[in-house]
């Protein structure tokens, strides 16, 4: 609960990583890390007294919030040229002149804000400068080989002490991780902030096609969907597909699906470790196997653009156009790569609790130790806590926890508003004109189709060739069924959300920011989709022809 009524609150970035009501175990760990280091940390750099004292993150029928205030002292010092255009996320109604009410710092020539800011870049200045992608190269090079021994240690722990030295040391691995990709985030928005005001809307088009790991995911799942189709091998449920791989002339196939797990099983829909990663439940992408298309062959090279830019550009704002589409593609690829390697560690944490639980009681199945936090844990294992207590609270949590979720996928938007002051939903849905909804583009283009829309990635296998999937958010592990949409729509996210940034690969029209959606349109609505102005428009289809306004 909020330590105070006045207080608001914003689920902006925290609604896209989780999606969906948060586990206890899930946000004891990700929240106490998004806590100390994506917010309270820029403030202790920022030198404001009260750092470690103001109210930071709470969750509300289990979905977490970051206190607006906290953005407003981040943003304030930001001068109008570099302010990133996803900041309208954290502030009620996207107006951003709340960041001009901070309370601190009154000036950037304040002493106090100067010198704990130059005090904290000296103590780490490539990790703080535009160069930070070098501190990721360094990480990324060696993350593989620290997290293969976090996994050979569970492998062979034979007591709980041994687990729990496991999960504090991935923990480390965490935080290193974080350290990096909160400046990485920083970045991301400030290059693109600048690539926008020199191409305008060709922005989008210039940091599409950058390489990323969720490419590569993506293209080994059509591979294997290929394989699948040639072989006959049935996608509808595990149980098939594995009855199936018993036959000797699907062991091609039987074999490229191991090599996949054992490189990406690691990914799931959602930073929650209580959600299965693909090798815990396999059954949560098979939906992705059969829908897996191609990304369109005709989309225009993103070299072609830059040189149209470039050729309006007066000459002396071409070098500097150059350098600043360098740092922005190369922070839109670490927007993804980051996702993808944090996954890995995050799936070590999952693993030694669910090693705890297969040892220890916590309830009636290994899952009930994700309604514990990572301090009941600690204190259950070592006999400092009261244990039949724990066992009642957890499933106490469990049943909250499956009311939230029902709750969630009744209404996203109303189970999860933007916005709160204390413990009341601010009312700032913006109501459609005449069947038309304004949103933020984020990737160009338009498009027209049938509406499907899907609450939880289970449901992907719904979707069919041509339609506008609508959708709260999406996750990277979406994304494979781009290449059959026929357009995007989402209630959250901004233009360097996960969702926009491969829609632009896909070359998938798409528009977010736009509250309530879900709710206000049904499965088989026609809209046409402008990713370009960011507009949903409802048109009416005539006939068995294409859809006309």
């Amino acid at each position: 609960m909020s330590d105070s009524q006045e207080i608001f609150w914003t689920a902006g970035f925290l609604n896209e990583r989780f999606p969906a009501p948060v586990s206890p175990l899930g946000w004891s760990v990700i929240g106490t890390l998004f806590e100390q280091y994506a917010l309270r940390e820029p403030l202790r750099y920022m030198g404001y007294p009260e750092a470690d004292k103001i109210p930071a993150t709470r969750l509300f029928n289990g979905h977490p919030y970051s206190n607006v205030l906290i953005f407003q002292i981040i943003y304030n010092p930001f001068p109008d040229a570099l302010l990133p255009a996803d900041a309208v996320r954290y502030f009620p109604g996207g107006d951003m002149s709340w960041r001009t009410r901070a309370p601190y710092p009154r000036s950037i020539l304040n002493p106090r804000f100067l010198l704990a800011l130059i005090f904290h870049v000296a103590r780490d200045p490539i990790n703080v400068s535009p160069f930070n992608y070098w501190q990721w190269q360094r990480l990324a090079r060696r993350f593989d080989e620290r997290v293969a021994p976090l996994h050979a240690r569970l492998d062979r722990a034979a007591t709980n002490a041994e687990i729990l030295a496991v999960v504090r040391d991935t923990n480390r691995l965490h935080v290193e991780l974080l350290k990096i990709h909160r400046w990485s985030l920083t970045y991301a928005d400030i290059f693109y902030k600048l690539l926008a005001r020199l191409a305008a809307e060709d922005a989008q088009a210039l940091i599409s096609q950058v390489p990323n790991l969720t490419q590569v995911v993506n293209r080994e799942l059509r591979a294997l969907a290929q394989l699948a189709a040639e072989l006959s091998v049935p996608l509808d449920s595990v149980e098939q597909m594995r009855a199936a791989l018993q036959d000797p002339r699907r062991r091609e196939f039987a074999e490229a699906l191991e090599k996949f797990l054992r490189e990406h099983g690691h990914r799931s829909f959602t930073l929650d470790l209580a959600r299965p990663t693909f090798r815990d439940d396999p059954s949560q992408f098979l939906p992705l196997l059969s829908q897996a298309d191609a990304p369109s062959a005709f989309v225009p090279a993103w070299q072609t653009t830059r040189a149209q830019v470039r050729r309006r550009l007066p000459r002396s704002q071409r070098i500097f156009f150059d350098v600043v589409l360098a740092f922005a593609r190369r922070y839109a690829q670490l927007r993804e790569n980051q996702r993808y390697y944090w996954q890995k560690s995050l799936a070590v944490s999952r693993r030694a609790y669910l090693l705890l639980a297969a040892r220890e009681n916590f309830g009636d199945a290994p899952q009930d130790i994700f309604y514990a936090t990572a301090e009941e844990i600690e204190g259950f294992v070592s006999a400092q806590s009261h244990r039949p207590a724990l066992r009642a609270q957890i499933q106490l949590r469990r049943k909250q926890y499956q009311t939230f979720q029902r709750e969630y996928l009744e209404s996203p938007s109303r189970a999860y508003p933007s916005f709160l002051r204390g413990d009341i939903p601010l009312d700032l849905d913006r109501l459609p004109q005449d069947g038309i909804w304004q949103g933020r583009g984020v990737s160009p283009g338009q498009a027209s189709g049938a509406v499907r829309i899907i609450l939880d990635a289970r449901d992907l296998g719904q979707v069919a060739p041509g339609e506008i999937l609508v959708a709260p958010s999406t996750d990277p592990g979406w994304t494979p069924v781009f290449g059959r949409v026929a357009g995007l729509v989402l209630e959250r996210g901004g233009v360097l959300a996960h969702g926009a940034i491969v829609a632009r690969e896909y070359h998938l029209p798409a528009v977010a920011g736009i509250p309530n959606i879900t709710r206000e349109l049904s499965d088989g609505d026609w809209v046409q989709v402008d990713g370009t102005r960011g507009v949903i428009r409802k048109i009416k289809k005539i006939g068995s022809s294409s859809p006309a306004a």
